[in-house]
């Protein structure tokens, strides 16, 4: 079994594959055939990148065959400033899809790529679906069936097993399965459970809160919030239909949840954003549609600054 590429391995793939996106000599070539060659855990690396990097657009790749057209031009002109400008917009963009693929969803036992839904049979006959961009780890041995959802959100059916438990955990807790049926979503602050069928517990600081059947419940770092009342079948309904259902939620909240499977960067001003409440029906697979339909009800602006970066700000004279 290939060995796990390492954050700063996973860095340094991300930059060649930059620098080799467009016209290259020979002796970069050459040098990147010995960086190849020097570990085995750097073609693990390349090869977990570039399954990402298939789902963005040909217009996202092309500021960076811009870039490296650009060096390779200037190479014999030798001109230090536009050069070290060059290199700055080549780290950008590195930095820019690490931020969008971080190491722990690259390195997932099962992920989804922006925009692609996936349903899978676990080892003891579970069906997980997972919407985009969404990761999860599996711990499936003789005394424990565990999902650690790294990202995302998940859709489990739990096949019947008495000797082993099954519980999804987060980073804000654990969701033991009392029965079949529920999704699991995991947001930088947060994260919710919401029961289609039978009832699960949640173990979050301490604390325990059985869910039922038709109730949905958030929990952080400080312990579950209160119960709510949710329509399991609207919900099923929207797994299936790649829906996003929006409650009174706050407008950063639910940009987390479309930039999940958006093909670029969403950057918007969480904390100005925050006093915005949504309420509504958005498509998951269709990021930019969906935004269309928030600035049309929204006292929002949403501007496009490359292929790759859109602008999520509070409309002028709101603020």
């Amino acid at each position: 079994m290939n060995k796990s590429p390492s954050a700063r391995v996973l860095q340094e793939a991300a930059e060649w594959l930059v620098r080799l996106d467009g016209n290259v000599d020979a002796a970069e070539r050459n040098a990147f055939r010995d960086w190849l060659d020097a570990d085995p855990e750097h073609l693990e690396a390349i090869e977990r990148l570039q399954g990402s990097l298939a789902t963005l657009s040909d217009a996202a790749r092309e500021p960076a065959r811009v870039a490296l057209e650009g060096i390779a031009r200037r190479r014999a002109r030798r001109q230090p400033l536009k050069a070290l400008a060059l290199a700055a917009l080549v780290l950008l963009l590195v930095g820019v899809f690490l931020q969008q693929f971080p190491p722990p969803y690259l390195l997932a036992d099962i992920r989804t790529n922006t925009g692609q839904w996936s349903t899978q049979q676990l080892p003891d006959g579970s069906r997980i679906s997972l919407d985009g961009g969404s990761a999860v780890d599996l711990q499936f041995d003789a005394q424990r069936r565990t999902i650690r959802l790294v990202r995302g959100e998940i859709r489990v059916e739990v096949a019947k097993d008495d000797t082993r438990p099954f519980q999804v955990l987060t980073e804000h807790g654990s969701v033991r399965a009392l029965g079949t049926r529920f999704v699991v979503e995991q947001l930088p602050g947060y994260s919710r459970v919401a029961m289609i069928e039978s009832a699960a517990e949640v173990d979050s600081a301490d604390k325990r809160v059985a869910v039922q059947a038709g109730q949905a419940l958030r929990f952080d770092r400080t312990g579950p919030g209160a119960l709510q009342r949710v329509d399991a079948t609207v919900i099923d309904q929207a797994w299936e239909q790649h829906q996003l259902l929006v409650r009174d939620q706050s407008l950063d909240e639910v940009l987390e949840r479309l930039a999940r499977n958006h093909q670029g960067y969403l950057l918007f001003d969480a904390k100005a954003l925050q006093l915005i409440r949504v309420t509504a029906v958005l498509p998951a697979d269709d990021s930019q549609r969906a935004l269309r339909l928030l600035a049309r009800s929204l006292p929002i602006k949403v501007e496009q600054y490359t292929p790759w970066v859109t602008h999520i700000s509070v409309a002028q004279g709101l603020r």
